[in-house]
């Protein structure tokens, strides 16, 4: 009997003590509710000013964003616009320089391209110069400065390039091929520095020797072609790189 009714007291206990906690529960959940609506009717005037303030800093940086684009999207078709500029003048003076070699039969011996770095005029060395020899030729002299005046009409950076076939050059005056083409360069840039109103500032020579073929030199022909002279209007996206 008595363990019994220990146990029958055990069971009652722990059938209330739920209501504690429960009763703790219900008073927090109240004062939460409490505060909550407390906040919201104090700081409603703010909330909503700062509901304005945030509209109107998200609206402004968004003009400053499209404005930037804008601007960027101006700037971008403003360089497209000088690219294509340029690349019309050198294809307008390539078509000059091309009836004007026709017309004096020189275009078997001056060539005209174009490619990544500008216009590229090339002469072959035969017409300017005599077999491992850097000085030109007095009776073509006249052709390398008509060239030159005709590219005056670009403020662009020439480069003048020397180029040999790669048979060895082994002179007391040229070691080396490499020698014989800078000095070609550089004698055509003299020249035109000289004789014409082209700036000095916007010329460079350079010797290759034999390192840049554009042809086999394993024939006569290939060989023939790489002994030349490169006159090449830079592009405008070399000015810093030559500045």
């Amino acid at each position: 009997m008595s363990k019994k009714k220990k146990h029958k007291q055990h069971e009652e206990e722990g059938g209330e003590a739920w209501l504690l906690p429960y009763s703790d529960l219900m008073t927090l959940l109240l004062a939460v509710f409490i505060v909550l609506f407390a906040v919201g009717q104090v700081d409603k005037p703010k909330a909503e000013q700062m509901s304005d303030e945030f509209t109107e800093q998200m609206m402004t940086e968004s003009y400053a964003a499209e404005k930037m684009s804008s601007r960027e999207k101006t700037q971008t078709e403003e360089v497209a616009e000088e690219g294509e500029s340029e690349q019309q003048q050198m294809e307008k003076l390539k078509a000059e320089l091309d009836a004007k070699l026709e017309s004096e039969n020189l275009s078997a011996s001056v060539k005209t391209s174009m490619d990544g770095r500008g216009l590229v005029i090339s002469l072959s060395n035969a017409i300017i110069f005599d077999p491992g020899s850097a000085a030109i030729k007095k009776e073509n002299e006249d052709t390398l400065l008509e060239i030159a005046d005709m590219v005056t009409v670009m403020d662009n950076f020439i480069r003048i390039e020397g180029h040999t076939d790669d048979v060895p050059m082994n002179s007391v005056e040229f070691p080396s091929n490499w020698d014989l083409s800078a000095a070609r360069a550089a004698n055509v840039v003299r020249l035109i520095t000289s004789k014409t109103n082209l700036s000095p500032e916007k010329l460079i020579a350079v010797g290759y020797g034999e390192y840049r073929p554009v042809e086999d030199n394993s024939t006569e022909e290939g060989r023939g072609k790489n002994r030349r002279i490169d006159i090449i209007v830079l592009s405008e996206k070399y000015d810093d790189l030559e500045q």
